[in-house]
């Protein structure tokens, strides 16, 4: 009995163990499932965040083909609990000025807009046509006669199509039947200088050719089409002809201009690319590229190369000493290798990149932007107030620098808690890696704060891309530069493109090659306004 009650209490004490140990086993594969939940939650919480970087960055490109892609930052009350990382200085200054927009937003009422039509202009060939009363309609049936006591008028707007008109110069022959053989001959007037020699085209026309498509777009073949419905056979490849004679006819006021670009101590730059139709393989294109580079809101020079490649901008500005601003490409960082021309840094790119940014992290992207609308409210009131350059370098030194200063640890404080490879990681980023390149215009008073200015200038050959698909040779290339140089410089000094062109070409060829800047468009409109002055009659004369 007793032997049997051992070898129970054995057998019991051996599934007693087995249980430990199947417990013990459950406990380890609980821990295991525990980490694994762990493990898929933290899966779960990054997927989640991709997602939403996902999902911005689906939203940016919907906005980007078919919403508008204004960066203006709205004010909103809200974003006084979100600036708390900032210094009390400048939390107080932004608070203050979100506060003063939403409250002028409130108490100032929009302005009305002026009804009616504006006048029509002035300088325009006026038609009168007078529409009276036959003489039976100006006697009554009682034989009143009706007296005419004022009138009416009332104006219509109309067009005609393009007027063609041919220019025949007739030179009337002279001969001399002298003994002396140096008289004897034919003798006639010489032809005034032509744009192109044996050549049909007029100044007139070569310009309106240059402008329709340089500054309005608009293709050789389909100005060819226009033209054939006016009965004039203009085919495209004349046009194009045309085109390279312009090109290199009005050369040499773009090196002026070029010249003239040098004198001054800031520059902007970009770059477009634009189809090179390819001379071994008919069809074919590669792509080439439009370098622009300008004076702020002034004159601006294209030029053009078959690759995107740092050597380009180096030739280019070789001799220049000053500031260059450049968004973030590198392909300019040889410009800046000897240190005689510094790199100015653009904050349009940096408030771009948080504006894609809001979706993503709304509070971190909002701040920053509040930041960057007090740096800009600052530029609009020193350009409205016409400060000086000296003075904007005070104001800025005194206004902007404390909000960099705070934006920059606001920078530092972010990184750690944001994902690399999201729209806020990207853009933070890219401004701490160009940030003592941003910060530079505060030094310089003729720098701007951003790149805007050269990139609405680049804008437009990007429209043109689209309508003229490629360009035909390196030729065309250049003469394409030429030609944009030339009109764009002129719509953004105020000067009509076509007359400025018809002028130049006509005198380009005669002209004094050591007074080329009074054919620049500065120097023409100079000129002009001079020529203008003069011409006015005195009071004296007058009286």
């Amino acid at each position: 009995m007793l032997n049997a009650l051992r070898q129970e209490l054995e057998e019991l004490k051996i599934e007693n163990a087995k249980l430990h140990a199947t417990m013990n086993n459950l406990e380890e594969r609980n821990g295991d499932l525990e980490k694994t939940n762990i493990e898929i939650e933290k899966k779960n919480s990054e997927l989640e965040k991709r997602n939403t970087e996902l999902d911005a960055i689906v939203d940016a490109l919907k906005k980007r083909l078919f919403g508008q892609r204004s960066e203006r930052f709205q004010n909103d009350p809200d974003q006084l609990l979100l600036i708390e990382e900032l210094s009390a200085e400048a939390r107080e200054q932004i608070e203050q000025d979100l506060l003063d927009g939403s409250q002028s937003e409130e108490k100032e009422p929009k302005r009305k807009k002026k009804r009616g039509r504006k006048p029509l202009p002035k300088d325009l060939e006026k038609k009168e046509v007078v529409l009276d009363l036959t003489e039976t309609e100006k006697i009554c049936p009682h034989g009143q006669i009706w007296t005419l006591f004022g009138e009416e008028r009332t104006q219509e707007l109309e067009i005609r199509p393009a007027l063609f008109f041919i220019i025949e110069y007739v030179r009337p022959k002279y001969k001399n039947d002298c003994l002396c053989p140096e008289c004897r001959g034919v003798k006639m007037a010489s032809l005034p200088a032509r744009p192109i020699e044996k050549g049909r085209p007029g100044p007139g026309l070569l310009a309106h050719v240059a402008v329709s498509k340089y500054g309005d777009h608009l293709p050789l073949y389909r100005q060819s089409q226009m033209y054939a419905r006016q009965g004039l056979d203009l085919p495209r490849s004349t046009l194009c002809s045309w085109i390279l004679v312009m090109g290199s006819l009005l050369r040499p006021i773009v090196e002026a201009m070029k010249r003239r670009l040098f004198e001054e101590h800031v520059l902007q730059a970009d770059e477009t690319p634009i189809e090179l139709l390819g001379e071994k393989k008919k069809g074919k294109t590669h792509r080439a590229y439009l370098w622009a580079y300008g004076v702020p809101w002034g004159e601006v020079v294209f030029d053009f190369s078959l690759r995107r490649t740092q050597d380009n901008p180096e030739m280019f500005l070789k001799g220049f000493r000053g500031a260059l601003q450049i968004d973030g490409y590198d392909g300019y960082n040889s410009v800046f290798v000897d240190g005689k021309v510094k790199r100015l840094g653009c904050f349009a790119h940096v408030r771009r990149k948080f504006h894609e940014a809001l979706k993503e992290s709304p509070e971190e992207a909002k701040t920053v932007l509040a930041s960057l609308q007090l740096l800009y409210r600052l530029e609009r009131d020193l350009k409205k107030a016409g400060k000086t350059p000296e003075e904007r370098v005070q104001a800025r030194q005194e206004h902007a620098k404390p909000v960099l200063e705070d934006l920059e640890k606001l920078l530092a404080a972010y990184k750690p808690h944001v994902l690399p490879g999201g729209n806020l990681g990207d853009a933070i980023r890219y401004t701490q890696n160009e940030w003592d390149y941003l910060i530079k215009y505060l030094e310089i008073g003729e720098a701007e704060i951003d790149n805007n200015s050269i990139e609405q200038t680049i804008r437009p050959v990007a429209i043109g891309r689209k309508n003229f698909l490629f360009i035909g040779s390196p030729n065309g290339g250049h003469s394409a530069a030429t030609l944009y140089s030339l009109i764009t410089s002129c719509k953004r000094i105020g000067v009509n493109p076509w007359e400025y062109l018809r002028d130049v070409i006509d005198r380009v060829s005669t002209h004094a090659a050591s007074k080329v800047d009074e054919l620049t468009p500065r120097g023409w409109q100079k000129v002009r306004e001079r020529q203008r002055r003069e011409s006015k009659p005195t009071a004296a004369a007058t009286d």
